[in-house]
Parts: C-alpha cells; structure tokens; sequence
C-alpha cells in the first residue's frame, strides 16, 4: 500500500516553472496594453479605434502566451498556454469585423470567458503550472460579466478591458518577482 502511495503523489508533481524572463513578457504586455488605453482616452469615441486597440492587446497577448508555451514545452508542458494564445489571436481577428458597439463587447466579453476558463482548466489539469490562474481566472470571468452589462457603450468595454490588463499585468509582475516562485524558477 504505501509504493501506491509513493507512485501516485509522483504523477501530480507540479511542472517546473518557467523563467522569470518569459514571465515578464506577458507582464510588458498586459501594462503597456492597459497603459495606451488609459492615455488615448479622447480616442475612444471611435468603434474604429477601439477595435484597433482591442485587435492590437489580443495579438499582443497571444505573442506571449506563445512564448509562454514554447518556455512550458522545453520542459514538458502543457497545451494551456498555446490555447491562450489560438483564443487570443482568434478573438483578434474577430475584432477586426465587427462593426457596432454590441459586437465589440461581445468579442471582448468572449475573449475574457474563454481565457478566465483556459486559466481554470490550465490550474487543474496541471497543478503548479499556473500558478494565478485563480486570480486571472477571476478577473477575466468579472470582465466579461462588466462588458456584458455595459455592452453599449464602447468606452466603457474598452476602459474595462483596459483596467483588466493594468490589474492582470500589476498582479503578474508581483509574482514574476515573488522570491519564493523565483527560487525555484530556472533562469535564462
């Protein structure tokens, strides 16, 4: 009875953390998205520009949930992140055509769900591997909820996806630096 034990707690060891480095990248992102939604408020009067930003964020955000991914893979990772990014960069293109304030909030509003969902699924299938996918979890399932019952109003959609991405990357750049992560992070 006790090898039993011993073999099943060996097949739930958390996957080895990626670096530091690749942590920062979606950290850069998710701050300097948040950052230019904030500063180009006069602009967001304009559906054109809001998509353009939105479009801009989600790729933006796929970029480093591939890089994410590539980092997991070399140490045999998981597909979570890859389907962050397929998720992202499709959501992207959907971005791009539409063409009124509902289908706008309803692009982002599914973007944040899918992710918010991604990010549970990611902390269950592998535990250790994400380690705030609560957190992102979260605030990805109240952005939707937000967007969704502010669907008319572009600004709002666009201000509230703005706050999520100064929250997520604020929350994410707190723990890319938490010693105790970090100790056990390799590093690049």
């Amino acid at each position: 009875m006790p090898t039993a034990v011993a073999s099943t707690a060996g097949s739930s060891t958390p996957e080895p953390p990626v670096s530091r480095a690749v942590r920062l990248v979606r950290v850069v992102v998710l701050l300097l998205a948040g950052f230019a939604i904030a500063f180009t408020a006069p602009l967001h009067e304009q559906l054109g520009f809001d998509v353009s930003v939105t479009a801009a964020t989600l790729v933006a955000i796929a970029v480093a949930h591939l890089a994410d991914w590539r980092a997991r893979r070399a140490v045999g990772g998981g597909a979570v992140p890859l389907l962050l990014a397929i998720v992202s960069a499709g959501s992207a293109v959907v971005a791009l055509r539409v063409d009124t304030p509902i289908a706008f909030a309803f692009t982002v509003a599914a973007w944040a769900l899918i992710s918010a969902l991604l990010e549970f699924v990611g902390m269950t299938v592998h535990p250790g591997s994400r380690q705030d996918a609560v957190f992102l979890g979260a605030i990805g399932i109240l952005l939707a909820l937000l967007v969704i019952l502010v669907r008319e109003d572009q600004v709002a959609v666009l201000g509230f996806l703005g706050a999520y991405a100064v929250l997520a990357g604020v929350f994410l750049g707190i723990s890319a630096f938490d010693p105790r992560r970090s100790a056990s992070a390799p590093t690049q």
